[in-house]
């Protein structure tokens, strides 16, 4: 039988999500990615996606930069006894990745148990990364401090170099009558003289090399030969020392195997999730609901191999009642790219992978059955038929009730009547069987079983007939024709034989079922264009009717705000008129009161007169709104606004140019002036706008729109800072929000931090 994983190219999604992983286990994991063995390991894993899906959404990309294999230095460890410096730091960088994951994880608030319950199971190995950071330098070499010994050793080898350094020095202006070069060299690790070949006679010592030339004879002095063989004994005493702190080390490593691998699979895991999450962002996908019965249910799915500017969008379902579903319609118009990407979207579901769909609900099928494409067997000596049928008899013999089934052109490449035969055979078969199955087909007579049985569902691949092209779009009870003779008029073929090939099919096509079927078939698809005009014109009736209802709820509860904040504001104003004028009573009482004191009495009395007619509205001022200036004594009507700056029509005629905190919104009272009052309910409800925007799953042009409007609004709101959400995925929306905010000069913006949804985020905050 077909590999459903190289007939769906499954290792061109691992290929993908392997971009995103950053650890050596985690790409293993990936690369190991294959059906999970049951229903519950499938939920186990998407619960899992679900959740660290959130968190970086949320909280940003995880901090992981690297991680070796452990399970492999640990074996190396214990077949040699020895780890290098790098294998060594590569393990303590495991410590530091898992302390920094935890630290991550701690200034989370929100509940992510089944992730946090992972994050719980590190183990403090701290002392352990503190021990071979003390050895191991940054440059992966020993420190001169490890031992007290190396550090000895090393303090000696410097004092014999310098040693042989002076010597050789002196040595050179000795013997710079003799010498090629002033400069001394090093061979096989001694300090050599570059002495000219016809003089050597005249430098004693020993002969380490010859120039190509045989001009220059490089001689080791004999006064630096002690001095030579002393650092070779430091050299050979300092590896061995270092041999045994590597080895120590080692040793420690080994001691804590279980506790290092423990922590290593976790960051593995970790980074594994990751991955399949940024790959979830990067299709669009979403995590399928999982289903314990035979269901196939994809909502405007897409291949995910396919690229996203031309692939097509279609829905797909299958269930316990509906179980067969025959596909018909042109040749290439996308009959076989519908089974592959119901194959493959399944087989990633049952891989812990979400899907490129807008929505989807699905079971688990035990196997996967699969006949798609071109079978030619050459090392079997079949033909494509045969080896078709060899592959379609193992499928019919193995297949259950939990099976899902995709056969492609099945009964092609033989005797059509014959094959017809035999495909509706088999369909029969596989519909007794009571698996789901997708069979793609060109046969009248499998379309007319369709329509006859409860259980099998005709579909079809929709052709654009003017312009005889294949549209790709997937259709549901509604069965299609090849359309071969347009085609092939399209193609070349002249008129007379396209006229005389109509004119044998119509004698030929004698059964009155066939004829109705073709009938059925035209009426069907004027049907479905209608439909699909009708349910983009429901779409938009239903949008309007949300924002109408929506916008309502809004107006109500805005204008009782609104009646509540008048009721409470003229309150206070009542109370501390009376207030005042029991102050202004009790002082009359006194009797006594001189000339001024009457005439101040007199003026806080005319105040309570003029406040009696104002009442203030906790409201924004809008333009057309009356507004009171009270430290001029005016009331106005709002003309014109700048920024802080607002320009008002007077009661008394005048223009005045007026800072926004020095007005009030009043309504005067019927009677007591000729300006009333002008609540802009409209605006009211524009202002309903939150501290971020989330535009993840719409499209370029819905995106710019949306950033558009939010930024409007925000800048009407007096926002300061506000974040833009637009994941990671292919980067096309955060290229438009950067391209559009680069536009707008009241505004600077960058990417979020860790905890802002890092690359997944845009901040903005408006000058």
């Amino acid at each position: 039988m077909q590999d459903i994983y190289e007939t769906f190219e499954f290792y061109k999604i691992k290929e993908k999500i392997n971009e995103y992983a950053k650890t050596e286990l985690g790409r293993i994991y990936v690369d190991e990615l294959k059906m999970l063995p049951s229903f519950q390991d499938v939920e186990n894993n998407l619960l899992d996606l679900e959740e660290i899906n959130s968190i970086i959404i949320r909280f940003g990309i995880l901090p992981i930069h690297t991680s070796a294999n452990a399970l492999y230095l640990i074996d190396l460890a214990k077949k040699t006894g020895l780890l290098t410096p790098r294998d060594l730091h590569l393990i303590a960088e495991d410590v530091l990745t898992s302390q920094s994951i935890i630290k991550y994880f701690q200034k989370i608030d929100v509940s992510y148990p089944r992730i946090k319950g992972k994050v719980e199971r590190f183990l403090d190995l701290s002392p352990l990364e503190k021990e071979i950071h003390r050895v191991i330098t940054n440059s992966l070499t020993i420190s001169d401090n490890a031992t007290p010994e190396l550090k000895e050793i090393r303090g000696q080898i410097k004092k014999v170099e310098k040693q042989l350094e002076q010597k050789i020095a002196s040595l050179s202006f000795t013997y710079s009558a003799y010498l090629n070069d002033d400069n001394a060299t090093i061979r096989d690790g001694h300090f050599v003289l570059p002495v000219k070949t016809v003089e050597k006679s005249k430098v004693l010592g020993i002969v380490y090399d010859v120039s190509t030339s045989g001009a220059t004879t490089f001689i080791e002095p004999m006064e630096v030969v002690q001095l030579n063989n002393q650092l070779t004994a430091l050299s050979v005493e300092e590896q061995e020392e270092c041999r045994k702190i590597l080895k120590q080390l080692t040793a420690l490593v080994l001691i804590q195997e279980g506790e290092i691998i423990n922590n290593n699979k976790i960051i593995a895991e970790l980074d594994f999730l990751s991955a399949k999450s940024q790959y979830m962002s990067e299709i669009d996908g979403v995590i399928p609901q999982r289903v314990n019965t035979q269901v196939v249910e994809l909502i405007d799915s897409r291949h995910p191999l396919i690229e996203k500017d031309i692939v097509v969008a279609n829905s797909y379902f299958l269930d316990e009642q509906k179980r067969i579903v025959i596909i018909s319609g042109p040749n290439a118009g996308g009959k076989t790219v519908s089974l592959k990407t119901v194959g493959l979207l399944v087989l990633m579901h049952q891989s812990g992978l979400a899907v490129p769909a807008s929505k989807a609900r699905l079971g688990y099928f035990n196997h996967i059955y699969i006949d798609i494409g071109d079978n030619q067997s050459l090392s079997d000596n079949l033909s494509t038929f045969s080896a078709h049928m060899s592959n379609i008899a193992k499928i019919v013999n193995a297949v259950k009730g939990k099976d899902l089934v995709l056969l492609d052109e099945l009964g092609t490449g033989t005797d059509p009547k014959e094959g017809e035969a035999l495909a509706l055979s088999v369909s029969k078969e596989l519909e007794s069987k009571h698996c789901l199955a997708m069979i793609s087909s060109h046969f009248e007579a499998l379309k007319e079983y369709a329509f006859l049985s409860e259980n099998i569902e005709n579909s079809s691949m929709i052709f654009n007939e003017e312009k005889l092209l294949p549209t790709y779009k997937f259709k549901y009870a509604a069965p299609g024709h090849s359309y071969a003779l347009d085609v092939a008029s399209r193609y070349g073929i002249s008129p007379e034989l396209i006229q005389n090939a109509r004119n044998y099919l119509n004698n030929t096509q004698t059964s009155e079922s066939q004829k109705l079927l073709f009938i059925l078939q035209k009426k069907i698809e004027e049907m479905t264009l209608l439909e699909d005009e009708l349910v983009k014109k429901q779409a938009k009736l239903d949008t309007l009717e949300k924002k109408l209802e929506n916008d309502e709820k809004i107006l109500k509860e805005r204008r009782e705000k609104l009646l509540s904040d008048v009721e409470d504001e003229k309150q206070q104003i009542i109370d501390n008129t009376k207030k005042e004028i029991d102050d202004i009573i009790a002082t009359l009482s006194k009797g006594d009161l001189k000339l001024h004191e009457v005439i101040e009495l007199k003026h806080k009395v005319e105040e309570l007169e003029d406040n009696a007619d104002i009442i203030t509205y906790n409201e924004e001022i809008l333009v057309g709104d009356c507004v009171s200036i009270p430290s001029l004594n005016l009331n106005g009507v709002v003309k014109k606004m700048k920024g802080e700056k607002v320009l008002i029509a007077s009661d008394a005629g005048m223009s005045l140019e007026v800072s926004k905190d020095k007005l009030h919104k009043i309504e005067k009272k019927v009677g007591a002036s000729k300006v009333k009052p002008n609540v802009n309910y409209d605006s009211i409800m524009k202002l309903n706008v939150g501290l971020e925007l989330n535009i993840i799953g719409l499209r370029v042009d819905e995106a710019k729109d949306a950033i558009t409007k939010y930024l409007d609004d925000c800048r009407v709101k007096h926002f300061k800072t506000v974040r833009i959400i637009h994941g990671f995925g292919s980067g096309a929306l955060r290229k438009l929000t950067h391209e559009y905010l680069s536009t707008q000069k009241d505004l600077s913006y960058r990417l979020g931090q860790a905890n802002e949804g890092a690359g997944g985020a845009t901040v903005i905050t408006f000058k």
